[in-house]
């Protein structure tokens, strides 16, 4: 159980993105999710990524679309970066930290270690740490607590991240392979008694795909992530006492993308939400 609050590092989390990695529109789709993300940009999706607001500054993720992320909440400088795990769309903004870009120094690097040993195993990552851009810094903290789920783990382990806070706690899970695996690994035998276990007020959680059907040119098990339909028939409706379930990093191909879709509605009529660029969470 986690039950015990402690002093607060972060007092504000905002959702910085919520799409997949790729974001919305996707390079080399012409399907009308993208299409239409052309057309109107009020459609359009940046990759998943966190603002946490403190003392300082930390966001989680480092994705490609950074710099306009950073925008969002008035360009604050940054003092720390959180990892949940090294898939590209999560890792290929720490380019613009280095000195082609604003040359940061010694912003707090916080990973696992075979995150940490995936990232400095590629040059142009590596160069980051040695000209003294990044430096590594520990995971987990009183406030911040790393959470170990199954995700496709042949090169590295992913987390899920935890924020204790002093009005909320927040769980945040953009990525897992499955609901069985997952919960299998940490003794439980639904995700509503994991959430009550940690007293998670909010819950950030992978959206991904609608069903097993969204993908056409992939097959779904070399992408695997609980698609929503199947989270919902776990959670069920909204009853009092449960924690608030936002759905996030979508896939440009997901219908909750679209407010009016009978998906979205479903969503909200059962009492939980999807995620949009900017929401804001008190801790």
């Amino acid at each position: 159980m986690v039950k015990e609050r402690t002093s607060k590092m972060y007092n504000k989390i905002t959702l910085l993105g919520n799409a997949q990695d790729a974001g919305r529109p996707q390079f080399g789709c012409t399907d009308n999710c993208c299409e239409d993300a052309r057309k109107d940009r009020s459609l359009a999706r940046m990759p998943v990524s966190l603002g946490l607001h403190g003392n300082d500054f930390g966001i989680v993720e480092a994705t490609r679309c950074i710099g306009d992320q950073l925008a969002m909440v008035g360009n604050p400088d940054i003092s720390d970066i959180w990892l949940t795990h090294a898939h590209l769309g999560h890792i290929e903004g720490l380019g613009q930290f280095g000195r082609e870009s604003i040359n940061l120094k010694n912003v707090r690097f916080h990973c696992s270690d075979s995150v940490l040993n995936y990232v400095k195993n590629h040059s142009i990552w590596q160069k980051l740490f040695d000209r003294g851009n990044l430096s590594s810094a520990a995971f987990a903290s009183d406030a911040v607590i790393p959470i170990e789920v199954p995700h496709r783990a042949r090169d590295f382990d992913t987390h899920a991240l935890f924020f204790r806070g002093t009005s909320n706690n927040l769980l945040f899970l953009p990525d897992h392979d499955t609901w069985g695996a997952t919960l299998s690994s940490l003794g439980h035998d639904n995700p509503k008694a994991w959430f009550q276990s940690l007293d998670a007020d909010i819950v950030l959680l992978d959206g991904t795909f609608w069903d097993d059907n969204e993908l056409k040119n992939r097959v779904q098990t070399n992408v695997p992530h609980p698609p929503v339909s199947q989270s919902l028939e776990l959670l069920g409706n909204r009853q009092d006492g449960d924690p608030r379930i936002v759905f996030v990093h979508l896939n440009h191909t997901n219908p909750l993308h679209y407010p009016d879709s009978a998906q979205y509605q479903q969503v909200s009529e059962m009492g939980w939400e999807v995620g949009t660029d900017g929401m804001e969470f008190p801790l």
